[in-house]
């Protein structure tokens, strides 16, 4: 298959790509099996840069055997600005349903009882607290936002996340 694209278009496809990889691989520590043959496919795609006149975008790692996004890629790119926007409201919009998710299942009285509601009633219940953390969060951000310790991992222990 070829697939005739102007070097503008190919900037753009860069940026497009750049997402893609920092989506699937920029919060693993380790190669994910699961996206292999994406990556040799951005590894290609980046490479092509080197017979565009683009060279300056990207550059190869010999230590690595990888093509990289050059500094001058990264303050340039598209790509840092729209991860952030959509990473900042992924953030918030999980938050918000955790929350009200788990206010909702103490308002019916337990997870089993919210679980027996009709998808109306559990409607009924979780909508207006969505509402409400909504409005919270898009005027006062984390500011009112608070932890309340309510669990023991015995004496000396401390919890620990994923991290």
């Amino acid at each position: 298959m070829n697939i005739e694209i102007t070097t503008q278009e190919y900037r753009d496809l860069l940026d497009i790509v750049h997402i893609a990889d920092v989506v699937m691989s920029g919060h693993h520590h380790e190669e994910d099996i699961r996206s292999v043959r994406h990556r040799a496919l951005i590894q290609k795609l980046y490479g092509l840069a080197q017979g565009e006149g683009l060279e300056r975008l990207m550059s190869y790692n010999e230590g690595t055997k990888k093509h990289v996004p050059t500094p001058e890629f990264e303050e340039t790119s598209l790509a840092h600005p729209v991860i952030h926007e959509f990473g900042n409201h992924l953030f918030w919009d999980e938050l918000i349903s955790l929350m009200s998710a788990r206010d909702a299942v103490q308002i019916a009285g337990g997870v089993d009882r919210f679980n027996a509601m009709s998808d109306n009633e559990r409607q009924a219940v979780e909508g207006p607290l969505r509402q409400r953390y909504i409005k919270e969060f898009s005027t006062h951000g984390v500011a009112n936002l608070a932890v309340i310790e309510r669990f023991s991992t015995g004496p000396g222990m401390q919890a620990k996340t994923s991290d």
